[in-house]
């Protein structure tokens, strides 16, 4: 099952290695194809190379500082991080950097009443405008005052989670997207040819799922179809089939939206022509980690980018494909999007220094160190190299140009189709709220009471849009 970055304002937080890269471990692009209408092209086009972007200057810095870092793990078996980290501490020897990987939400709240706060930041873009209600966070805009970050750079999903009421308060870094991967051999088997798949036809999906599934008596040997509502997949089925959770002003909740109803609903009965949704529950026991489409032990699912990195290192002779999803009966691409962010809070003790390395740890060619390190990592392993989605159009252009090396189509198209997603992915609109998260976790654990049977879809809606409605209409800062 995914989780959430930050489920709980009360959990400790840690970013594993695999919680840094999923925020984007995986994917750049060919070329960057902003109109949906591109991609036939972008996926069967030869990309050229193009002139390698210009790093803006790294800032300067007088005198000597101690900085702290909440939530930001920098193992050594994490190249991406440490080696970034390590080239900030050569770059700035008069910077001393403490790295803690992790932070008590409640600790961070209780600090920032006292002024006991670290000097930066790594947290969920969907906790920012939690934390920023209620004082906790710096404006990054009045740190951004000359420009330093160009956020025409980063993809509109990633800078409009990092704001609030219109400012920003944290700087993005790294994004996942969602996208159908796709057993081919399990579809011919099933006696369905891969290319005639239309994402658009959902009725074609769910009836897949039931042909695909694959049992020894009671026991389940390969699920058919994951659509993965349980995993908070609802906002990307919601949207694709017109659905609308919030009002614009983040004040009134709607999650018992017909079209969201229905949905759900539609997922439910996925669901239960392959067994149930607690069949799945059970067999889900038996997967290691999220490497359950590596091993054929899932058909067809809907999954973050970042799993195409688990296929290159455990099964890169796998016959797949990955697909976009489209709206239901249509053709447009739908996915949503998340991922961390660097932020200052309020009372840190050194913000300049503090913005120092986050201006460092967002620029192009500190990526290149990163990029260059994962890559070599992955040569010395015998695996192939898989760009990070970093947040930055441009650095994940960057990234493909000057590290990807081809590996074959079926990865190459991949690699190619998530930073156009992202080009207009959604990301959760519940985020610009206060009690975001709240609203997240009614509405998860209402989906999934519908899943398995213990309410109808309409029911578990209209529950969650009661309680979700009261945590608005309750929160005071």
């Amino acid at each position: 099952m995914t989780k959430s970055f930050d489920d709980s304002t009360k959990r400790t937080t840690k970013f594993s290695r695999r919680d840094v890269l999923r925020g984007g471990a995986v994917a750049g692009a060919a070329a960057l194809i902003g109109s949906r209408s591109g991609r036939a092209l972008a996926q069967n086009a030869t990309p050229s190379p193009s002139a390698s972007p210009v790093a803006p200057p790294l800032p300067t810095f007088s005198g000597n500082a101690k900085i702290t870092s909440w939530g930001f793990g920098v193992e050594e078996t994490n190249p991406l991080a440490f080696s970034r980290v390590d080239a900030f501490k050569q770059q700035y020897p008069n910077i001393e950097i403490e790295v803690v990987p992790e932070f008590d939400s409640q600790k961070l709240l209780t600090g920032a009443a006292s002024g006991n706060v670290p000097d930066v930041l790594w947290l969920d873009r969907f906790s920012v405008a939690s934390w920023a209600a209620r004082g906790v966070l710096s404006s990054i805009d009045d740190m951004n005052k000359n420009g330093e970050i160009d956020f025409s750079q980063y993809y509109d999903a990633a800078v409009s989670e990092a704001k609030y009421n219109g400012t920003m308060y944290a700087v993005p870094q790294f994004m996942d997207v969602r996208a159908l991967y796709v057993n081919n051999d399990a579809l011919s088997a099933a006696g369905t040819d891969p290319s005639t798949l239309d994402t658009g036809n959902w009725d074609q999906l769910s009836q897949l799922g039931s042909k695909l599934v694959k049992k020894s008596g009671d026991k389940v040997d390969v699920w058919g179809f994951d659509h993965k509502m349980e995993g908070r997949n609802i906002w990307m089925w919601g949207f694709g089939n017109g659905g609308k959770f919030i009002s614009d002003d983040g004040k009134e909740l709607s999650y018992n939206d017909p079209k969201i109803v229905e949905v759900l609903d539609w997922g439910t009965k996925a669901y239960d022509a392959q067994g149930g949704m607690k069949l799945l529950e059970s067999f889900a026991t038996t997967w290691q980690g999220d490497e359950q489409f590596a091993r054929g032990q899932v058909a067809m699912t809907i999954y973050e980018s970042w799993m195409l990195g688990i296929v290159a290192r455990l099964a890169p002779d796998l016959n797949f494909s990955v697909l976009p999803l489209k709206v239901k009966g249509g053709q447009d691409d739908v996915s949503w999007t998340g991922g961390p962010a660097w932020a200052i809070p309020a009372k840190a003790k050194n913000p300049e220094a503090a913005w120092v390395f986050i201006q460092f740890m967002s620029n192009l060619n500190t990526w290149r160190i990163g990029a260059k390190a994962v890559k070599d990592a992955r040569t010395q392993a015998n695996q192939p190299y898989i760009p990070a989605l970093t947040g930055n159009k441009v650095a994940d252009q960057m990234q493909i140009n000057e590290f990807y090396e081809s590996i074959d189509p079926k990865f190459d198209n991949a690699v190619r189709l998530f930073p156009e997603l992202l080009n207009f992915s959604y990301n959760r609109p519940i985020s610009a709220s206060p009690v975001g998260q709240e609203l997240d976790d009614i509405l998860d654990a209402s989906v999934k009471s519908a899943l398995r049977g213990e309410k109808s879809a309409q029911d578990a809606l209209d529950d969650a849009n009661d309680k979700g409605q009261q945590a608005i209409n309750d929160f005071q800062p």
